[in-house]
C-alpha cells in the first residue's frame, strides 16, 4: 500500500499560479532537510523560512517546490511511511529467517523507526494535520491487517501460536491495541515515547498467544519481550 497524495489548501492555488516545474532534485533536499526538523523539533514549532534557511534557498523557492508547509509535512510522511512498508514486506518476505528472527527484527526495526519521529511529531500531526492523520492510521491498519495476518499463519504452521483462538479476533485485537496505545493522546498522557509504547504492547500481546515451544523460541530472540513459561508454571 503506496501513497501518493497532495494536501490541497487555499494556499495551493495562490502559490501554484506563479508557475514553473518542480526540481526533482530539490524537492529531495527539502524533504531530507524539514524531515530532520520535523523529527526532532515536531510540525508547529518549524518555520518555512527555518527549512529554506537550512538548504540556503528563499522561501519563495520553496515555494516553487511545495506549495505549503503542509505539503512539505505531507511528503515528509509519506516517504518515511513507504520506507516502512517496503521494508517489512522485504523482511517478510525472506524464507532465509525462521518466523520468530523475522519477528525479532520487524519489531526492532519498527520500533527504530517510530522513535525516528520523536515525541512532538506525532501529537502535532494529528492537531494540525488532521486528514494526513487518517492516511497514517489508514496505512497502520492495512499494514497491520495483511502482514500479521502472514505473521499468524506462519507461525501456527511453525507450532508457535496458539491455534485455540480465532485469528480474525486476534487481528481485531492487535490493531485495537495499537489504535488505543500508539496515538498522541496516549503517549502524552503517558509520557513514553511511540516505541516504548509499542514494545510494551507488544510484549502484553505476545505473552497470551505464544505456545510453550513459542515462547522458548522467542525468549532467545526478542527476551526483553517475552519471558519462558517457568517450571511448574499452570
Amino acid at each position: 500500500m503506496t501513497y501518493n497524495k497532495t494536501v490541497k489548501t487555499k494556499e495551493v492555488s495562490n502559490v501554484s499560479i506563479r508557475g514553473g516545474t518542480p526540481d526533482p532534485v530539490l524537492r529531495g533536499r527539502i524533504v531530507e532537510a524539514a524531515r530532520e526538523l520535523f523529527f526532532s523539533r515536531g510540525f508547529v514549532r518549524v518555520t518555512a523560512d527555518e527549512i529554506a534557511g537550512r538548504l540556503g534557498i528563499s522561501k519563495a523557492t520553496l515555494y516553487k517546490s511545495f506549495p505549503s508547509k503542509e505539503d512539505i509535512l505531507e511528503a515528509v510522511v509519506l516517504e518515511h511511511m513507504n520506507n516502512i512498508g517496503g521494508t517489512v514486506e522485504k523482511l517478510l518476505a525472506d524464507d532465509s529467517r525462521s518466523v520468530v528472527e523475522k519477528l525479532a527484527r520487524l519489531f526492532g526495526y519498527v520500533g527504530a523507526r517510530i522513535s525516528q519521529m520523536g515525541p512532538l511529531l506525532i501529537p502535532d500531526i494529528q492537531k494540525s494535520a488532521p486528514r494526513l492523520w487518517r492516511m497514517i492510521d489508514d496505512f497502520r491498519r492495512d499494514k497491520i491487517n495483511r502482514n500479521f495476518r502472514v505473521i499468524l499463519e506462519s507461525g501456527r504452521k511453525e507450532g508457535l501460536f496458539r491455534e485455540d483462538v480465532d485469528p480474525d479476533l486476534l487481528l481485531r485485537m492487535f490493531i485495537n491495541l495499537v489504535q488505543e496505545f500508539i496515538n498522541p493522546a496516549e503517549i502524552l498522557r503517558s509520557g513514553r515515547s511511540p516505541a516504548a509504547a509499542f514494545e510494551s504492547v507488544i510484549k502484553v500481546f505476545f505473552q497470551g498467544i505464544l505456545t510453550d515451544e513459542g515462547r522458548l523460541d522467542f525468549s532467545v530472540e526478542m527476551p526483553a519481550a517475552v519471558e519462558p513459561r517457568k517450571e511448574g508454571a499452570s
